[in-house]
């Protein structure tokens, strides 16, 4: 998870790394760092995926 800084606030970035292939996929962005709109949301792309 990183931070971002932008005009209008901070923005959370999580991703979800394959480290076999070391490619992202899963990733999420939010307003704030609530594992739902963040981890959670990162890793159910993931999975959807097909992980």
């Amino acid at each position: 998870m990183t931070y971002i800084k932008t005009g209008s606030g901070w923005l959370y970035l999580t991703t979800v790394i394959d480290l076999a292939d070391r490619k992202i996929i899963g990733w999420s962005f939010s307003n704030d760092m609530t594992a739902e709109h963040t981890t959670l949301k990162a890793l159910k792309m993931a999975i959807a995926k097909g992980m």
